[in-house]
């Protein structure tokens, strides 16, 4: 990396920058100094006034008091686009890619496109993406439409589209949340070459071990202040994580004693489509059980399968001795079924609505006003959502304001809070800390354990190998569309899960035995 003295000239400072909406102090008092050549973490925890600070930044909000600075000139960009101009390029954490479009199309949006006899050169926007592509060593197809693309992939293809141009600043908001490890390992090394260059790198990640790999300076806020900065090398991850949690303590939830079900969840000779291996899988209630797997390795359409949202799925599927149709979400839904997808914003909030008609929505039953008939308490819909949010310490202004007002980690817990309720015997979860801060993140894990507790199945994927080994009692890894390992997470290293997680033949009946504990 460059020598420290080069953080004597900042690429970018900011001063006492403050932004309030309606009585609500989202920046108030921010100071940050960002030196070229430098990987700089920006960390805090969800609603602290990172997205807001981000915001300001690329020209979406415009500041109430303060100052910045670009190179020494003042800097107060009133739009995107004028950010952009500035030199300054961002990867945020929600994707942004119109769904119809190819990376390619997607990267030239806002762009002028090539033109060849007055029609618009195709083959010069791919060949311009595609040496983006090699030269940083990504690996993703060019040529498809995004929504065929994993949201891994699609995070790959935001990060080439932020570096089409040179950049002067690199924004990254939680880059790595839904990449595998061997995908993270890549934009990593992309992050080093971008610093070697002279680019200054604003870094934005809850895991705390990427943090102390990759950056060499870093700022904490807390509440929209600036609470704590310096050089990497002289704090620690319990250091930051105390800066950012201040005097707040973490919520605690009583684990009940373990209640196991025999046999809550039997696959047998299950495909969730005809692309997959024939995967066979049996749980009890009250286990959690982790999916790893690289990007495309069938980890999500497993459980989008089991939640029958996969119309082409075939096979046995049973819940608690139960058959289950192959497709079919009511069905799942009666019989005690959850699911947080992936994609929060596409696929499980409705983002435009308030957060109160977001968290009601999967207990509608629960606040009729007269049994039997569709007619809704408001009153109860209210108490229980309220009930709902404190018990997660979701962070939000009123039931009213659309839930996009939250930061992503309050929207990933209203996502998950909003199934909690009696007779949950199977709780679908793909990613579900991503965008998340250290302290929720130990949140959302305690609750998982207390719904095991009481019997409930747990079954999550994730690409974060030390939240693999964290939450799950067991461990089940897919590569190429079929299950390659499934063991209890105390018998497996780190090496071993990695090695079945790059297996490129399918197991056979032995490799994958029936498990009924």
């Amino acid at each position: 990396m460059n020598d420290p003295s080069d953080r004597a000239v900042p690429r970018l400072q900011i001063t006492g920058l403050r932004k309030h909406f309606a009585g609500v102090r989202a920046l108030d008092g921010v100071d940050l100094s960002i030196a070229p050549g430098r990987v700089h973490a920006l960390l805090g925890e969800n609603g602290a006034g990172k997205s807001s600070l981000l915001k300001c930044l690329s020209g979406v909000y415009q500041p109430d008091g303060g100052g910045m600075r670009l190179d020494g000139a003042d800097y107060s960009p009133r739009d995107p686009r004028a950010a952009e101009a500035a030199g300054l390029r961002f990867v945020h954490q929600e994707l942004n890619l119109v769904p119809g479009f190819t990376a390619a199309e997607n990267a030239f949006v806002g762009r002028r496109y090539p033109h060849r006899f007055g029609l618009i050169d195709r083959q010069a926007m791919q060949r311009r993406l595609a040496a983006v592509r090699d030269r940083l060593g990504i690996t993703v197809p060019l040529d498809v439409p995004v929504r065929h693309l994993s949201v891994g992939q699609c995070q790959l293809v935001e990060i080439l589209r932020a570096l089409m141009d040179e950049a002067r600043i690199l924004v990254l908001d939680e880059p790595t949340a839904s990449l595998s490890e061997a995908e993270a390992q890549v934009l990593r090394g992309v992050i080093v070459t971008l610093a070697k260059a002279g680019c200054a790198v604003i870094f934005v990640s809850h895991r705390m071990e990427e943090v102390f790999e990759m950056a060499q300076d870093y700022t904490v806020l807390r509440n929209g202040v600036t609470v704590g900065q310096g050089l990497i090398v002289e704090t620690s991850p319990d250091a930051v994580v105390a800066l950012m949690a201040g005097e707040a303590q973490q919520r605690e939830y009583k684990a009940l004693p373990a209640r196991r079900v025999e046999r809550l969840l039997e696959l047998d000779g299950f495909k969730p489509s005809p692309r997959h291996g024939s995967m066979r899988l049996s749980a009890q209630g009250g286990e959690i059980i982790g999916l790893y797997g690289i990007v495309g390795s069938g980890r999500s359409s497993l459980l989008k399968a089991i939640w029958g949202a996969m119309p082409r799925a075939a096979g046995k599927l049973t819940l608690a001795g139960r058959p289950l149709p192959a497709a079919g979400i009511t069905a799942r839904i009666r019989a005690g079924m959850a699911f947080a997808p992936e994609d929060r914003r596409l696929g499980g909030l409705v983002i435009n609505h308030s957060i109160l008609d977001n968290a009601a929505l999967p207990r509608l039953a629960e606040a009729r006003a007269i049994p039997g008939l569709p007619l809704l308490s408001w009153p109860a819909l209210r108490r229980n959502a309220g009930a709902m949010l404190e018990r997660l310490g979701v962070r939000y202004g009123r039931l009213a304001d659309r839930i996009a007002t939250l930061s992503g980690g309050n929207q990933q817990k209203v996502l998950i809070g909003r199934w909690f309720r009696p007779g949950l015997r199977l709780f679908l979860l793909d990613e579900p800390t991503r965008g998340v801060d250290v302290r929720s993140k130990a949140e959302i894990h305690a609750l998982c354990r207390s719904l095991a507790a009481e019997g409930t199945l747990i079954l999550f994927a994730t690409s974060d190998i030390e939240e693999l080994f964290a939450l799950a009692g067991r461990i089940v890894v897919m590569a190429g569309g079929a299950i390659a390992l499934d063991a209890p997470a105390a018998d497996l290293t780190r090496q071993q899960v990695l090695a079945a997680t790059f297996r490129t033949t399918k197991p056979d009946r032995a490799d994958n035995p029936r498990r009924t504990a």
